[in-house]
């Protein structure tokens, strides 16, 4: 594998990372897309006994996808299932038969998104772990990420000629320098304006990415109506969103579902249980209870106590770009919110962009 020099230049200091048995236990190797943070991956996968693993399914098969073989989710690495045969899921940390108890190195990509807890469980098994993530990427809403609180240990700032030629990777380019997006076509991806968007960019795109949650409950209304789902609640077979984590349960914030069947539903709560989309989120379907004040954005109505009751889930046809974060689909459809971040403007465009993997349409 031919390395750049400010590639081999990372590589050279991760090997003295490795090297220095007193050395911290996790490396923060951060860079902008298309600086070849993958390929350093792969380069240690070749010489070592690597685990991969990434916060999100999507991320996982995106790793699998680029040549990190055998990636998978950070909770289907770490956790197993206490009990295989309760109908209640229970995740407990899987200390003795992890793949991780045999891996030389673990590799840890879209690390931004890895909140403490999950953090702490991973550093539990005592392993050395490159993380991997893109400082230009919006930060957390919930405080700065386990292992990117502080400064990157490597920073990589130098975008391939390959990657330069992506459409995708030029327009994150423009974005992170200042530039203004154009309208125009950009390979298969386009920038357009709000009246030449059609009926056809939003529903054959694979994700719809907003800012506004008000926007965010409008498109899933209006999709949810062309889709067919003529119920104000949780359907049969519609894809959702969990708001909240439950690691016994194995339900990560921004993980997306599948309603498998509805148990039990009223006015105001529905029961039913959920598999994940995306491979590697959970071994078995997950029975949850949840409130509808979600649905309607209206759970600073309900009191704390009952909260706690539930697990929040919400349609997830339409995400904000926050909870949208360490995934990435071929095909993303965005509108441009960007305000909504204020100071943070050009990295809520650029984290949008930077999760379609094939084809983006920015809606300006």
């Amino acid at each position: 594998m031919q390395l750049a020099p400010q590639q081999d230049q990372a590589v050279k200091a991760v090997e003295q990372w490795i090297a220095d048995p007193d050395g911290p236990q996790f490396f923060y190797l951060a860079g902008y897309a298309g600086t070849g943070k993958t390929t350093i991956a792969i380069h240690f996968g070749e010489n070592m006994n690597v685990c991969y693993a990434a916060f999100t399914g999507k991320a996982a098969l995106m790793m699998q996808s680029k040549g990190c073989a055998g990636a998978s989710t950070i909770h289907s690495l770490i956790y197993k299932l206490d009990n295989p045969n309760s109908p209640t899921p229970r995740f407990i940390l899987n200390k003795y038969d992890s793949p991780i108890n045999q891996a030389d190195l673990v590799i840890i990509d879209e690390v931004s998104m890895v909140g403490e807890e999950l953090g702490a469980d991973l550093m539990s098994f005592g392993k050395r772990i490159l993380v991997l993530g893109d400082p230009e990427q919006l930060p957390p809403i919930e405080g700065p990420g386990y292992f990117t609180a502080g400064e990157p240990d490597f920073m990589l700032t130098e975008i391939h000629r390959q990657a330069a030629d992506n459409p995708i990777i030029r327009l994150s380019m423009l974005i992170r320098e200042g530039g203004r997006l154009e309208r125009g076509t950009y390979g298969e991806s386009r920038v357009i304006s709000r009246d030449q968007v059609t009926q056809r960019h939003v529903v054959d795109a694979d994700q719809v990415l907003v800012g506004k949650n008000a926007t965010r409950r409008m498109y899933n209304g209006r999709l949810r109506q062309i889709l067919g789902f003529t119920e104000p609640a949780f359907m049969l077979s519609e894809r959702v969103v969990c708001l909240k984590n439950n690691r016994e349960k194995g339900l990560l914030n921004g993980s997306l579902w599948n309603v498998d069947k509805v148990r039990r539903q009223d006015s105001d709560e529905t029961t039913m249980i959920v598999s994940p989309i995306d491979a590697g989120m959970s071994v078995n379907p997950v029975l949850v209870a949840t409130h509808h004040c979600w649905i309607r954005g209206e759970e600073n109505n309900l009191d704390w106590r009952e909260k706690k009751k539930y697990q929040p889930f919400d349609f997830a046809y339409a995400l904000t770009v926050h909870k949208a974060q360490g995934s990435q689909w071929n095909d993303v459809c965005i509108f441009d919110e960007s305000h909504v971040a204020r100071d943070d403007a050009r990295r809520w465009l650029y984290t949008a962009v930077t999760r379609a993997a094939e084809k983006v349409t920015v809606v300006l």
